[in-house]
Order: C-alpha cells, then structure tokens, then sequence
C-alpha cells in the first residue's frame, strides 16, 4: 500500500506537459508583460516627441508673425500681410490663420477641410493647438494673430508607431513561445516523461525498474534521488513482511486497549455533564430542594446504586435531618424521618460525620450493630458515607445504598466527594442567603425608624427654633424697646446663625420626608421664567456681598410648565447658593431652554471647578467637595443631595462637569408636564 501512495503521488507530480506548460506559461507571461510595458513606454515618448515638435512650429509661427507683420499692419499693407499668411500655410498642420486691427479682419485663412469651424471652435485641446498673441510697432499694439495647428499628424504617426509597435511585440511573443515549447518539450517534458514510466513500472510492483540517471540537471537529481527511494521501498518491503504478523497482534492488543480506554472515557464524560449540569443548576436557581434534588440524581446515577439521601446536620441539637430522597420508597422515607440520627452513632452517616471521611459498609448483613434495620428489610446490602464540608464545619451529610454487597471503588468515592462538595456548598449558600435577608429586612426596618426619627426631630427642632428668631427680629425691631449698641450686634448674628440652622435643619427635615417616603409633590402649571427671576433676586444680596455679577439667559418663548413649584424653587435655590458659595470672584450665570420635550436648566460659576473624585460623590449625602472646603464654606453637603432627589421625583436627571475656562457646571433637565410623582 504504502509503494502504490508514493508513486501515485509521483505520478500526480510529473503530469504531462504540466511542469513545461506552467514553465512555458510563466515565462511568455513575464515576457509579454515587459513587452507590453516597453510599448507603451515606447508610444508615449513618441507622442509627447511629437506633441513637442507641434508645439515648437506653433510657437515659430508665432514668433516670424511678430517680427514680419508690425510693419505692414502699421502702413495697412494687406497684401504682405496676406503672402505671409499664405507663408505659413506651407505647414500642412497649420488649419486657421487670422491677423485683426482693432475690430476690423485684415487677413484669414482655414484649410479647406476645418471651414466649418470658428477659432473659438478649435480651441479643443485634443484635436487642435491654438494660440493668440498681440502684434506690437514700436511698443504700440498694432493688431493680433490667432493660429491653430490640427493634432491629426500626430494621431497619424501614433497609430503608425502603436501598430508597428503592436506588430513587433506580436512577432517576439510567437518566437519566445515556440522557443519555449521546443525547449522545455526537450529538456524537461522529455526526462519527466521517462520518470513517469518507470514510477509506473514501480507502482505495479516491479522496484527493479532502471531508471535513467544520466541527466545532470534537477531532473537527473531527482531520478537519483529517485532510485534512492526505490532502493529504500524494497527494504521497507522486506521488513513490513516480516512484521505484518508482530503488528496485527498488536493490533488486536491495541483494539482490546482502545475499547477499555472509550468506556473509561464515556465514563467520564457522564461524570463531566453531569458536574456541569449541577453547576449549572447551582447557578441558576437559589431553590436549594431542586439543587440537591438534581445532584442526589447524578451521584446515584453515577455511583451504579439504587437510592440516597441528603442530610442536613442541625447544630444545636447534633442531628442529622433528611432534606432530599431519591430512589427510596415512601415507607423507607417515613422511617427515616422519625429516626433520630446523631453524629459518633453506629449508622454510616453518624461515623462519616464523626471522622469528617467517608465510611461505607460493605454488606449490612454481617453488621449486627446496625441501628437501622429497615434498611437491610427494603433490600439494600451496602451503603456509602460522605460528610459535607465547608471549611472544617459540617454541614451534613450524602448516603448512596445499592442493593448487592462489596466495596465501593475509589473512583467512586471521589466521585460522590465531589458531589457532596457541592452539596456542602449549596447548604452554606442558602443558609448564607436566609441570614441576609433577616439581616436586611431589619436594615430596611431600622432605616425606616431612623428616617422617621430624624423627620418628627427634625419637626421638633424647628419649631423652638422658629420662636427664636421670631423674638430675636422683634427685639432687633426695637418692639420692646431701645436696645443697647453692645448687644445689637450680637443679636445680628444669633439671628444670621439661627437662620443658618434652620436651613439646616429644613433640608434633614427634607431628606428625612424622601427617605420615609413621606414628601408629596403638589403639581400644578407654574411659569418658569418668574420661577428664575424670583430666586435670583433672593440669592441677589448673597452675591453682592461677595462682589459676584449675577446673569440669567432665558428663551423667549419658554411654555408653561407643570410641577412642584416651590421644590423646582428650592433646587433653583440650592444649586446658585452653593454656586456663589463656592465662588469668590467672577461671575455667576444662569440658563434656561427647551429640548426634547423638557426644560434644560444650566447654574455656571468661575469658582473651585470638579475634579473626577468630586463628581462621583458630589450628590451624596453629607458630601461636598473636599473636607478644607466644608471647614471653610460651611454647610452639611445635604442641599445638591436633595436637589437632586427633587429632580428624580419629577421623573428628571441631574449632573454637574467643570468648565474649560474655569468653575463648574450644574444642569438639570425635568419634563416640562410632569404628570405623576416618580417614586423613588
């Protein structure tokens, strides 16, 4: 078989009239292509030569005009001007002539076959070359000449020169093809086809076929390497006779190994769908009935038994309780859950959990001690053990039962190991999984109280604190009475540090009601152009004290909108008090526009600008920009917060972003109907 491949590929390669064909090919190809090549080479530069030579009689012409015609246009003599015309029609390229003075034609020409045309007709570049010039006397102009020479001598030549060109190219591609056939016909075609008859006299069998080894080229190389290999098949021959029976023994040895090695392989890739079907199963579904339900399946499978259980150990009692069954009568079910099984007991489950290993036993017959007799009664004689781990705290356990003795293998021990991890893994994740929802639900209950504590204290707070400043302005309006200069000042700033606390105090009061769940959006129309100009006339006195110009631009045509007025107020408010809080000169501006079915709000300052830390957490509660500026500015970091919790009732989005020129910018857009409260 082996001499019948090689020399059939050897036949393959030396087909007749390939190896020259291609070569023959090739080389006309390449020949033919430099040929071509040169020819247009070749007619270009003729044509451009010609081209050239057109060009230089026109410009001769033209050069004779202005040194021959000054004079006569000068006295009018016609007829000079005339025989000079006809002069230049001696150059049988020459079509149009004409000599103007002024307006007037003193003398014209066109050939005979071009009288249809005009000289703005021929001023088609590829069929014609035309000029004009200014004929001077004494640097005075005297009349102008317009000439045209007709390009069809130069086609002429052209077509003449491609033709021959053409002609020539054709005759030298005939002669290199013939040259080429003849001589790899002889020195190629002829040597292979010797090698192929004796490649074939060798692929029948004959390796005693001479082959001709005279040649020097590479084909007589290759017949020499050739008869090497012919040389090389018949004591390759010789030795596979020898051993064609040591290799079908072997054979046969290879095929019983083969067939050993599929069904431990099948083996173990019903052991790899299903591991993977029970991650996939733990991976999907927090259900930890159907994730022990689908891994009890696969052990028992697996593990060639009839039935098994699933134990989950119980701490505070030392117990273990069946979870999941599979394979087990409902009888035997019954018994089980009745049965008190503790760890260190005679049962398989209690020694595995005691030794933290698996424990099996071979034949329940030859166990006397065995405190599980129904199990022996329903037919079952040997069971396996596996305690489920997680990290050295036992969770329970995993138990296999078939119905003949003997020992488990390893194999199979490993197996069930495998699965009773993930078993220890599914029990620690559902009982990770119950204490984070109690552990939530008493977050959710505790931030609950917290937001009502903070919003009724809040509530309290306010109140007294109202009273105060109440007092504090009568007793600075001098309702009670002169007051004494020395104590007017400080009542000044109890008042300015009261109000401060009450803003304070409002805006937890605010947020604690969002949190609770407790603030109501009053949705009504409201125009948000007033909305604007009466926010910045309260912010006014905050920014002339600080020596900040304030700026608005509004759209003219800005609709009447529908929410919460005096919240959108309040985010207004928010966002130009810490704009001019955060600015100590410069300017801050406000717009105002439309898009998409909503109001765009932007708040721009020339202030401290963001940097991309103060973006992530800029609308967080009791957040502000870094803890120098809170020191210095003052504030609880909970004004942006609200605003922005404001926003989102409305259904809108709020986001700030430094400006290039310096200072930040705040900007947020909400529906300009807003029909519904967003809950939060």
């Amino acid at each position: 078989m082996r001499i019948l491949d090689t020399t059939g590929a050897v036949k393959q390669l030396i087909k007749p009239h390939s190896v020259s064909g291609r070569f023959s090919i090739a080389f006309i190809g390449v020949v033919t292509l430099i040929l071509f090549v040169y020819a247009g080479i070749a007619i270009w530069i003729d044509n451009s030569r010609i081209n050239k030579d057109l060009e230089q009689r026109l410009e001769r012409a033209l050069h004779l005009s202005t040194i021959s015609l000054p004079t006569p246009l000068w006295n009018l003599d016609n007829h000079i001007v005339d025989d000079f015309i006809e002069a230049l029609f001696l150059d049988e390229s020459m079509v149009f002539a004409e000599v103007t003075w002024g307006e007037k034609v003193i003398s014209k020409r066109v050939r005979e076959e071009y009288s249809q045309f005009e000289f703005s007709s021929l001023n088609n570049p590829s069929l014609f070359l035309s000029t004009i010039s200014d004929i001077l006397y004494e640097g005075n102009k005297v009349g102008k000449i317009r000439l045209s020479i007709s390009r069809e001598t130069v086609k002429r030549e052209m077509i003449k020169g491609i033709l021959q060109t053409i002609c020539l190219t054709i005759f030298i591609i005939v002669a290199i093809t013939i040259t080429s056939l003849v001589i790899t016909k002889k020195y190629i075609t002829a040597p292979l086809l010797k090698l192929q008859d004796s490649a074939s006299s060798i692929a029948t069998g004959n390796l005693d076929t001479f082959i001709d080894k005279s040649s020097h080229s590479e084909i007589g190389i290759l017949a020499q390497q050739f008869d090497k290999m012919r040389e090389s098949l018949q004591s390759l021959f010789l030795e596979v006779s020898e051993k064609k029976s040591k290799i079908e023994e072997y054979s046969r040895n290879l095929e019983q190994k083969v067939d050993q090695r599929t069904h431990e392989l099948a083996q173990s890739v019903d052991e790899l769908q299903a591991l993977g079907e029970v991650s996939r199963v733990v991976s999907s579904t927090l259900d930890l009935n159907k994730v022990l339900t689908s891994i009890l399946h696969h052990a028992v499978q697996l593990s060639d038994t009839k039935g098994g259980t699933v134990f989950e150990f119980e701490e505070s009692e030392q117990v273990f309780v069946p979870r999941i069954y599979y394979g087990l009568s409902s009888a035997i079910a019954k018994k089980l859950e009745r049965s008190v099984l503790r760890i260190g007991d005679k049962t398989a489950i209690g020694q595995a959990g005691q030794q933290k290993a698996p424990v099996q036993i071979s034949d329940l017959e030859i166990e006397s001690e065995y405190p599980l007799p129904y199990v022996l009664e329903d037919g079952f004689r040997a069971l396996l053990a596996v305690p489920l781990m997680r990290q050295d705290r036992l969770i329970g356990g995993l138990v296999v039962m078939r119905k003949y003795a003997g020992n488990f293998s390893d194999r199979t021990v490993g197996l069930l190991q495998t699965f009773a991890a993930q078993s220890a893994l599914t029990i620690y994740n559902a009982q990770l999984f119950k204490q984070i929802e109690e552990k939530s639900s008493q977050l959710e209950l505790a931030d609950k109280h917290k937001s009502e504590f903070l919003a009724n204290m809040s509530h309290e707070l306010r109140t007294p604190l109202n009273a105060i400043l109440g007092y504090t302005e009568l007793i600075l309006d001098e309702i009670y009475g002169d007051i004494p200069e020395k104590i007017k000042k400080p009542l000044e700033r109890l008042e300015k540090n009261g109000r401060h606390l009450l803003n304070l105090i409002n805006d937890v009061l605010d947020l604690s009601k969002i949190e609770a769940g407790r603030l109501t959006l009053s949705l009504d129309d409201y125009s948000l152009r007033e909305l604007v100009n009466t926010v910045l006339i309260s912010v006014e006195g905050l920014a002339e004290e600080k020596g900040i110009k304030l700026s608005a631009t509004i759209d003219m045509d800005l609709p009447i909108g529908k929410a919460d007025q005096q919240r959108i107020g309040q985010v207004l408010l928010n966002l130009l008090g810490n704009a001019i809080k955060f600015t100590d000169e410069g300017e801050v501006g406000i717009e105002v526009s439309t898009t998409n079915s909503a109001f765009l709000v932007s708040v721009l300052d020339t202030g401290l600008g963001l940097s991309v830390e103060d973006k992530q957490i800029i609308f967080k509660e009791f957040h502000q920009v870094d803890g120098s500026s809170t020191r210095e500015r003052g504030g609880t970091g909970l004004g942006l917060s609200i605003a922005k919790k404001i926003v989102e009732m409305h259904g809108g989005t709020i986001w700030a972003d430094s400006r290039s020129e310096g200072g930040a910018i705040f900007s947020f857009s909400i529906p300009i109907c807003v029909e519904q409260q967003v809950e939060s």
